[in-house]
């Protein structure tokens, strides 16, 4: 089940939205649907998930010598936990006015 959700994204962008609206960002397994992500998310973290928005973002096209291919296919979830909850792992201290 851990490997299901492979890691957190930590952009500013994502700092932000933290803060203001409670979301996380994570890149998941592309197979996963919404409602799988949610019972993911809340047998590991133990939190209550309100919302999940995801998206695939298109492919991009790498170059190594002569061969090319594309990197890695991922699916990125938006995660709108309860208020006042919090995932302890990302837990971060509030140093930014936003």
């Amino acid at each position: 089940m851990i490997d299901l959700v492979k890691y957190p994204v930590i952009t500013q962008k994502t700092y932000i939205a933290l803060f203001k609206n409670d979301q996380y960002t994570f890149d998941v397994d592309v197979r996963l649907t919404k409602p799988q992500i949610k019972k993911v998310f809340e047998k590991l973290f133990n939190v209550n998930v309100i919302s999940i928005n995801t998206h695939i973002p298109p492919r991009q096209k790498i170059r190594v010598g002569l061969a090319q291919g594309f990197r890695p296919q991922y699916k990125r979830a938006i995660i709108t936990i309860k208020e006042g909850q919090s995932i302890k792992y990302l837990t971060l201290k509030k140093k930014v006015n936003l």
